[in-house]
């Protein structure tokens, strides 16, 4: 299996045919020279063979993104949990989407090995620096997909499994060619990005979510992150727009040599990812506090939009972008903690009662009782005014249902 893959993509990249030419800046001899020498200068323990590699898989698998996605398939678990959290199901959730993104994080590489030696910011990676070779990649991928995978189907369930396999099947066989043939590979890459946020719900529910009265947050999630990733990597496209140039790749933002069309396109997101909180509350699928504790961080993004659009430079837009992370962490906290299911019920209110706990989690009603313990308004009302619990003074006291 990871001879074929290697083979393929070793005849797709011309790895043999681009180790013999130059590039723009420097030999491809150079390039690998590079990072040794650079080896040479970190501390003992980090030198050792074992560690080297760690760290190149590491980079083959691009941590720093994969952990993203793994993130992102939480919420939808703990939201949609009709009990307490099994650790080994979140467990198998979260190291079952690192090693299946892990593994489309690989294949992407190997496939773009070429373009990615001609861009200053991908020349280091492991492949076009030449530190690991296809067929050790080929074995990566296949090894941590198939593991992934596994984990995913036996330790949560197979929905989850067969999300994650498409997610991998879009991303390394549909958004990675598209890159250099369309400008909309962004908002194929997006949808792609967004498909762990299922995986989360169907770790809990299985195919039972498509009933379920979370199906529409299931849905809000997906579409508020598949909306967040255009600003984003609109913002990161015109960072390193000259790199993408070089590599032969194909963004709207890389046309735009002041920035402001940048800005422009990005506007209509931030408009709809500060409106989709507030959407979501008047619908009756999340608290209120939902849109309020979304307010700070959509106003913060914003803020570093305006800008960006006042002042477009490198600073303005690293800070846009940065600002975008800080959303998606926020979004993704609020949402756990607020979103909740109506009460469908024309029965006697000691019924609608019992439908609500079924429905909220569990750990969330054990987090609000402690929390409501440590309430200084709630203590008050207790002490001071001889009131029993207020169930409306403060918002942590309220049932979310």
């Amino acid at each position: 299996m990871c001879t074929f893959l290697a083979k393929s993509f070793t005849s797709r990249a011309g790895l043999h045919s681009l180790r013999r030419s130059k590039l723009p800046s420097a030999s491809f001899a150079s390039v690998v020279q590079e990072p040794r020498r650079d080896d040479l200068h970190v501390n003992p323990a980090a030198s050792s063979p074992a560690a080297k590699s760690l760290k190149l898989y590491w980079k083959l698998a691009k941590g720093k993104l994969t952990l993203w996605v793994s993130l992102s398939a939480m919420p939808g678990y703990f939201l949609a949990l009709p009990g307490f959290v099994d650790p080994t199901v979140a467990i198998a959730l979260f190291t079952g989407s690192f090693l299946t993104s892990s593994s489309a994080q690989t294949i992407n590489q190997m496939i773009e090995v070429k373009r990615d030696a001609k861009m200053k910011r991908t020349a280091m990676r492991p492949l076009p620096s030449g530190l690991l070779t296809l067929p050790e990649a080929a074995c990566f991928a296949a090894g941590s997909g198939a593991l992934g995978l596994g984990i995913l189907a036996v330790g949560t369930t197979a929905p989850t499994a067969a999300v994650a396999a498409l997610t991998m099947a879009t991303y390394a066989a549909v958004y990675t060619p598209m890159k250099v043939r369309s400008p909309y590979n962004t908002h194929v890459g997006a949808i792609s990005g967004s498909l762990p946020t299922l995986m989360g719900f169907t770790a809990a529910l299985g195919t039972g979510l498509a009933v379920s009265p979370w199906f529409p947050h299931a849905v809000w999630i997906f579409g508020m992150q598949t909306l967040w990733q255009m600003p984003h990597f609109y913002a990161l496209a015109w960072l390193h727009r000259a790199d993408y140039l070089q590599g032969g790749y194909k963004m709207f933002p890389l046309t735009d040599a002041t920035g402001a069309e940048t800005a422009a396109m990005s506007k209509p997101y931030l408009a709809a990812l500060c409106a989709l909180p507030w959407a979501m509350s008047a619908c009756g699928a999340a608290s209120w506090m939902l849109p309020v504790g979304a307010a700070l961080p959509s106003a913060y993004w914003w803020h570093t939009l305006q800008a960006f659009e006042k002042k477009p430079g490198a600073t303005t837009c690293r800070h846009f972008f940065l600002g975008s992370l800080s959303y998606l962490i926020a979004l993704l906290a609020l949402f756990t903690a607020y979103a909740r299911v109506e009460k469908v019920s024309d029965d006697s209110i000691t019924n609608k009662d019992s439908q609500s706990s079924g429905l909220e989690p569990a750990w969330r009603v054990k987090l609000r009782s402690y929390l409501l313990n440590a309430c200084p308004h709630e203590q008050a009302c207790k002490e001071l005014l001889h009131t029993a619990w207020q169930n409306g003074g403060c918002p942590i006291a309220k049932p979310p249902l």
